[in-house]
């Protein structure tokens, strides 16, 4: 999947997201979210602009419960 810099992606796209690797790679969500930030944000917070990282987290303290 593409994604373009200066779109903001959603809490529903990291649902997605976090469900798709716990699926597939992580079955616990602390590691899921350790996946996700060093190969989608590349180690990098920011790496796709504030407001999409803070919706990563929102996403990954849903997930939490």
């Amino acid at each position: 999947m593409t994604v373009n810099h200066s779109s903001v992606l959603s809490v529903e796209y990291f649902d997605a997201y976090f469900k798709l690797v716990l699926a597939s790679r992580e079955p616990l969500v602390e590691k899921a979210k350790e996946f996700i930030e060093a190969n989608f944000f590349k180690g990098e917070a920011g790496y796709y602009g504030d407001q999409t990282h803070r919706n990563f987290m929102t996403a990954f303290i849903k997930l939490k419960g």
